[in-house]
């Protein structure tokens, strides 16, 4: 990366380094102001909070920093987060302690430069910029409960802070992670977004890269093209029977048990029959005591949509059951144990 070409003067009894060829804003004695939304916030030792930018292009810095600072010094701290993997500190959007940077790329073309991350195991983008690469929208943002809509041709996107989820067109794509509120912008894992827009996500495993291909978002299935009509009907009534009051990764992983099943050539090979196969006796009690038939939840059926879309919590799991009330422990027997979630214990 080309240095800027610097000019050094004094305000306030501190040394003021200009890069570009003006000052973005005045800076004060407590603060400097960054043109443009990237800049890694660092402390000094002496307390002076100062910012300094990720890339140096058209927009001009002003630093504000100590007088014995110089002007070297202060201009190597611009490219540090400029390299994926670094450090990911954007005051704009405050990323919590240990957030990675991430570079992006769309069509080839580096974007949202600074403010890609990743948090926890996974990668961030704030929503309204993202949608905004793949042409123009509607984005509206609602306070309470926190969320955006974003709206165009044929889309209808939803993102609300502390859902593992976003709707799309009817569709429920399952983040894992929860979308999240930066500073007032609203953060959604990128994998979800991306097939939101219909763009092809390549990830560089290790190296905090991240590519795109963009697609046509107009051209994004809706619900009812996706999920069939029949199985998400008994799907999400099965959930609810079985599961109701459990988590939502529960009420998935009993959705995942029976698709596991249509799946297994020891079962047979659709939602319905499976979920009334009585070759070894009766398999799922709702279906002996009628509550199949009722209403599902809304949340069943947001994890029977999940369950659709191909998400799994075990591909292996073919029966679970309660430890608490079961009449009989054969399966704990004969079966090997995958995982317990809420009130249920899943094997194989």
């Amino acid at each position: 990366m080309r240095k800027a070409r610097t000019r050094k003067a004094r305000r306030n009894g501190k040394a003021v380094y200009r890069f570009g060829s003006k000052a973005a804003h005045a800076v004060s004695h407590t603060a400097c102001h960054v043109a443009g939304p990237l800049a890694l916030s660092l402390a000094l030792a002496g307390g002076l909070i100062f910012s300094a930018p990720l890339t140096v292009g058209a927009a001009s810095v002003e630093l504000s920093v100590p007088a014995t600072q110089t002007a070297a010094e202060a201009a190597s701290i611009a490219p540090y987060s400029v390299y994926p993997g670094a450090r990911a500190a954007v005051p704009q959007y405050s990323y919590p302690a240990g957030a990675m940077a991430v570079s992006l790329t769309l069509n080839g073309t580096p974007v949202l430069t600074g403010a890609c991350a990743e948090i926890n195991g996974t990668i961030y983008v704030p929503v309204e910029r993202f949608v905004n690469l793949f042409g123009s929208f509607t984005v509206s943002y609602t306070a309470s409960p926190e969320q955006v809509t974003i709206t165009g041709t044929n889309l209808s996107v939803q993102v609300k802070v502390g859902d593992p989820y976003i709707t799309v067109n009817g569709r429920i794509l399952y983040t894992g992670a929860k979308v999240l509120s930066l500073r007032g912008w609203i953060f959604a894992p990128l994998p979800s977004l991306a097939t939101a827009m219909n763009a092809k996500l390549t990830v560089r495993q290790g190296w905090y890269q991240a590519s795109l291909t963009s697609g046509n978002p107009a051209a994004v299935p809706s619900a009812s093209q996706v999920y069939n009509g029949t199985d998400l009907y008994w799907l999400s009534r099965i959930i609810s029977a079985e599961a109701r009051g459990e988590p939502l990764e529960g009420q998935i992983a009993v959705g995942n048990v029976v698709l596991n099943r249509v799946r297994s050539s020891e079962f047979p090979n659709t939602v319905k029959d499976v979920i009334f196969d009585t070759k070894y006796g009766v398999q799922f009690s709702p279906v002996s005591n009628g509550s199949i038939y009722n209403t599902p939840t809304d949340s069943a059926v947001m994890a029977a949509k999940i369950c659709l879309e191909g998400y799994t919590l075990s591909d292996r799991a073919l029966y679970f059951f309660n430890p608490a009330i079961a009449t009989s422990s054969w399966i704990k027997r004969a079966r090997p144990y995958i995982m317990t979630i809420g009130n249920h214990a899943f094997y194989g």
